[in-house]
């Protein structure tokens, strides 16, 4: 494995020059919303999972979090996550993770409710199909309960002006999540057929959530799709087929991608109807399908370098990517340059493609409207 100081002199002009654009061009959106407040799994989670968790793994180890934090901070990733961005391009501090908060000042700026491995489902519906129920049991509802604890040390109560302003004032993203739905059936060796089945539930489940913060007052809410889990390299790595027939031209397999589309379609109609029903309230999707396929299909176009499915961080393989060796694992490799890579341990993206992605939510193209557009319209 290359030596994690090698790699930061590599990444480390790219991370000057990312700063510097963070400070002076992020602008406008600074003071748009004061607080910001997540909901999700592991594309979310910056600590949550290493807070719960009694052995939390690979991401408790180097070299996750060697571009940005220098360190393992429990984000699966090697620096920043979408959440990060975001909230540097809206001037927020980097959000505190709930399970490492005890009081208001902890929450002044939002809280994360994401966990590694969450679902939108809890684990009576997998345990009604039959499945192991291994996994957090920290589900999307779960967190919504988290959510309501610190509202209630940071506002008065629901009615109350304090309460109103909060609500107005903040940015909650809702997602992604779902995609571990699939995932854990899908590795449990359910048919895909039989996880379509799913969908209507999952996707009720997320949009009960979003109706519930409407109904709690939240102005400004971002719901993301799925990604394109066919551009996976641990899907690619799992799924692995001679059937060339079962690919497309970017190499990503067509059938977990359209299980991804239904999932978004149904949601985005969902969305749709929500907005119809409440029309003072920007209800954005963000999607994070197509820019996963962005990436997949024209990496260099964002300034990506390396092959854009296989893993920066992972145990070999055509792909970098091995279920039985993990990154962060003595046998695994690392890339020398993860600015160059799109993914970064096989199921998660590298910071250079997070940036990539919460630019697009921020000022378009992956967010209609663009959220800094929902944003400046508030002023």
């Amino acid at each position: 494995m290359a030596s994690a100081a090698s790699r930061v002199l590599v990444v480390a002009v790219r991370l000057l020059v990312a700063a510097c654009a963070v400070l002076g061009g992020s602008g406008g959106g600074g003071g748009c919303f004061t607080r910001l407040f997540s909901f999700g799994d592991s594309v979310t989670d910056n600590g949550n999972w290493m807070h719960y968790a009694r052995w939390p793994g690979t991401v408790a180890r180097l070299p996750y979090g060697e571009t940005f934090f220098r360190r393992p901070n429990g984000r699966f990733c090697d620096g920043r996550i979408i959440i990060d961005h975001i909230a540097d391009a809206l001037g927020i501090p980097f959000l505190t993770p709930y399970l490492a908060g005890n009081t208001s000042e902890d929450y002044a700026h939002g809280a994360n409710f994401a966990v590694g491995g969450a679902t939108a489902l809890g684990h009576g519906y997998f345990r009604r199909k039959k499945l192991v129920t291994g996994f957090t049991p920290y589900s999307l509802r779960w967190q919504m309960s988290w959510l309501k604890r610190v509202l209630n040390m940071l506002a008065p109560q629901q009615g109350d002006p304090g309460w109103s302003d909060l609500m107005a004032s903040s940015l909650f993203l809702v997602g992604e999540i779902g995609g571990n739905d699939y995932n854990q059936a899908l590795f449990q060796g359910r048919p895909v057929d039989e996880v379509k089945t799913y969908v209507p539930d999952v996707v009720a489940g997320i949009t009960a959530s979003v109706a519930e913060l409407i109904g709690l007052g939240v102005r400004t809410v971002v719901v993301p799709g799925n990604f394109p889990t066919g551009c996976n390299p641990g899907y690619l790595t799992r799924f692995r087929t001679n059937d060339t027939a079962q690919y497309d031209a970017a190499g990503c397999l067509r059938w977990p991608n359209a299980l991804t589309e239904l999932h978004n379609r149904a949601l985005q109609a969902e969305l749709a109807e929500l907005r119809r029903r409440h029309p003072g309230v920007a209800v954005v999707y963000a999607d994070y399908f197509a820019a996963g396929m962005d990436l997949a299909a024209d990496p260099r176009k964002h300034g990506f370098g390396g092959a854009p499915l296989v893993s920066c961080c992972g145990g070999g393989g055509p792909y970098n990517s091995n279920l039985t060796v993990r990154c962060g694992m003595r046998a695994s490799t690392t890339c020398p340059d993860p600015y160059q890579a799109v993914s970064w341990d096989g199921f998660h993206f590298t910071d250079h493609a997070y940036k990539v992605i919460a630019d697009g939510v921020l000022r378009g193209p992956y967010a209609a409207p663009p959220v800094l557009e929902t944003c400046r319209s508030r002023l």
